[in-house]
């Protein structure tokens, strides 16, 4: 379960990521550029690309223990 644990890792920092974009892009004092929004879009892509990695390592998991019985 090292995958999953590497992976669980990265996606925190990537949702942190995404936070701390969203707030810029909804603050008041400035107006989010083109590459704060392309910023936006390719975190969320990423985030759930790695929730889905997360999933697939969680049922691979869950498979292989089920297979062992």
């Amino acid at each position: 379960m090292i995958y999953r644990e590497v992976i669980a890792k990265r996606l925190e920092r990537k949702r942190q990521q995404l936070v701390e974009i969203e707030a810029k892009m909804n603050g008041v004092e400035s107006m989010p550029t083109t590459v704060d929004k392309r910023k936006y879009i390719e975190l969320k892509a990423v985030v759930l690309e790695l929730e889905n990695c997360i999933d697939i390592a969680d049922s691979m998991f869950k498979f292989d223990k089920e297979e062992d019985k």
